[in-house]
């Protein structure tokens, strides 16, 4: 025998009410766990994105086949340069 607070057992339409109310707060609360999920998801991938481009910068900047490069915005010398002078010995001597 099922007890109730009232004396009485609820009405079909109180029970009807009460299942559409429960199943509005059940996909209520599925809906802002997607929301949160979303979100979550989104923040990981700006992470993984921060991530990954910190550790390509670092490879870049520590790969020895890159040096002489410039960075964006300076000028490369795309041609060696040489430096022709002519000079006069002062004095043999070394000093101490």
């Amino acid at each position: 025998m099922a007890l109730y607070i009232t004396s009485s057992r609820p009405s079909l339409l109180a029970r009807v009410l009460a299942t559409l109310v429960a199943a509005l707060v059940l996909a209520g609360a599925f809906m802002l766990g997607l929301v949160v999920f979303a979100v979550a998801i989104g923040l990981g991938l700006l992470l993984w994105l921060g991530v990954w481009l910190r550790l390509a910068w670092m490879r870049r900047t520590l790969d020895p086949s890159s040096i002489g490069k410039t960075a964006p915005g300076h000028e490369a010398h795309t041609e060696q340069q040489v430096i022709n002078a002519e000079y006069t010995v002062v004095s043999r001597r070394r000093e101490p």
